[in-house]
């Protein structure tokens, strides 16, 4: 989240002096104004600054560090390419998006480092927040926050790159050199802690003050237990927490068009997702939407939907609010662009088609846009949360309960143009399999897509077959084109090769690379 009130970092390591008097030398003299954690947890305000750099740091600054990385969901599987077809442009994001994955890929190692740097700024506002003299109340509530942020940052690492190591308090440089990567298990041990900690002393979304909006709640906290037992297949306890987060009557469905709109902050739907707005000054807006636009609209035309994922949704409305294709209409001629007879530029656009979800109109796109652009990323939506209950519930064997969950979000899109979603009324198998689609679905190019096929275990498979529908593809703009790499080795990104050599290989590689 990177709407804060006040920047806050924690350095460790170097200090640099502000000073010197005549008469003495440079070393003589005490530093002068400095900040440190020793002296700087005094007050409530100072320890809610303090996690509010927590949020800052989980997103970061500058669309090269985190941002982008948020398209490997998408680009990581049959939804989405590249896209943008010029060779030379951010080649190591075309390696990752045909699944050419080596470990000196820059876009791995700025993933890698920048969660940490978030971890890290967690564990020193978890030690400083402890022992600040404030209301206990206040304390514990704050401290679920930044708990909440780093089981969402290691969360983010487990899922891509699995184990890794395994840090809870503030170390040096030294010593971060000599941990070694925890097992994947325990690392989700340590996420679910971390989040049950925090759902036990969070507010609700509803009860959360206005200016606080967007902040972690319990709703989010349980979302994200239910989310991590999915991952680990734990399904009662997956089904249980979903359940308290639906029973508490915090959220619901809106109107699907409506789901990813500028206009829509912190909306009815959402559970946790990342703001943003349009500062000219600092860079507290994402990138994305530029990143993600067609070059004939002054993007950069990355992450495009693929014909497939388009041919998936069938006569499914929810189409024509996931992906722009070439000449659709999404908005009225202006002086120098039609969006009535929108141009995603085939020419230097693999798929002829764009991400509608992370497209601003043009009244709403800020005058400097690149990095301060205010549409929110919503990482975890309610109908997230009721798919993943349904498939928790048909994993029990508990297929009523799955339906009911599952046609709640079908009966949603089916308001868009009534009569073409219908209830489901499949059993079993079937109805697992209708579930795994309605995720695809309902959550194309938001970036699940990659994580959700490789802990269903049918990662290669599903892009085998993606790879042969796409050689007999008559579709205008990436017939023929595969994604030709794929093995099971890319069910883990590779660890960076930076950090396995600053180790001094005391951090591993994951296997096949």
């Amino acid at each position: 989240m990177k709407t804060f009130p006040r920047i806050f970092t924690l350095a460790l390591g170097l200090s640099l002096s502000l000073g010197v008097q005549s008469c003495k030398t440079f070393l003589d003299v005490s530093p002068q104004g400095q900040q440190t954690t020793d002296n700087y947890y005094t007050t409530a305000d100072e320890c809610k600054a303090a996690v509010m750099g927590c949020y800052a740091l989980a997103d970061q600054d500058g669309w090269w560090k985190i941002d982008r990385t948020r398209m490997f969901g998408d680009a990581g599987s049959d939804d989405a390419w590249k896209g943008n077809s010029i060779a030379g442009d951010q080649r190591e994001f075309g390696d990752f998006a045909r699944f050419f994955w080596l470990p000196n890929n820059e876009w791995f190692d700025n993933r890698y480092t920048h969660i940490y740097q978030s971890i890290g700024n967690c564990n020193a506002a978890l030690v400083g927040i402890d022992k600040a003299p404030i209301d206990a109340t206040v304390k514990q509530q704050l401290l679920g926050e930044v708990k909440f942020i780093r089981a969402y940052n290691y969360f983010e690492l487990v899922k891509g790159f699995g184990g890794v190591p395994l840090v809870l308090t503030p170390v040096s440089p030294s010593e971060s050199l000599t941990i070694k990567r925890a097992s994947a298990a325990d690392c989700y041990a340590q996420i679910i802690k971390d989040f049950q900690d925090a759902a036990a002393v969070l507010p609700e979304k509803n009860a959360r003050a206005s200016t606080d909006k967007g902040r972690a709640t319990k709703g989010a906290a349980n979302a994200y237990l239910a989310k991590a037992y999915l991952f680990t297949e734990q399904w009662s306890l997956a089904q249980q927490a979903a359940e308290t987060v639906i029973n508490s009557g915090q959220y619901s469905l809106g109107d699907f068009n409506n789901v990813w709109s500028v206009n829509n902050p912190n909306g009815v739907e959402s559970v946790f997702e990342l703001n943003y707005n349009a500062d000219q000054t600092f860079g507290l807006g994402t990138a994305l939407t530029v990143v993600m636009r067609s070059r004939a609209d002054g993007g950069w035309g990355f992450n495009t939907p693929s014909s497939n994922l388009e041919q998936a949704f069938g006569n499914d409305p929810r189409r024509q609010w996931t992906i722009i294709k070439q000449g659709d209409n999404v908005g009225p001629k202006t002086a120098s662009f039609d969006y009535s007879n929108y141009d995603t530029k085939p020419s230097e656009n693999e798929s002829g088609r764009i991400s509608r979800k992370m497209f601003l109109q043009l009244a709403d796109r800020p005058a400097n846009e690149l990095d301060h652009s205010p549409l929110n990323r919503i990482e975890l939506r309610y109908a997230d949360l009721l798919l993943m209950h349904a498939e928790a519930s048909n994993k029990l064997g508990q297929d009523a309960k799955a339906l009911t969950s599952l046609n709640l979000v079908r009966a949603r899109a089916n308001r868009l143009s009534p009569g073409t979603v219908l209830p489901r009324t499949s059993a079993g198998a079937q109805l697992l399999s209708d579930i795994w689609l309605e995720r695809r679905l309902e959550l194309a190019m938001e970036g699940h897509r990659y994580y959700d096929l490789v802990r269903q275990k049918r990662l290669v498979e599903v892009m085998k077959a993606f790879n042969a529908a796409q050689l007999t593809s008559t579709d205008p703009y990436d017939k023929g084109k595969v994604k030709d790499q794929i093995s099971a080795t890319n069910n883990l990104f590779p660890i960076p090769t930076p950090q396995i050599q600053l180790s001094g290989g005391t951090v591993t590689q994951n296997p096949g690379y």
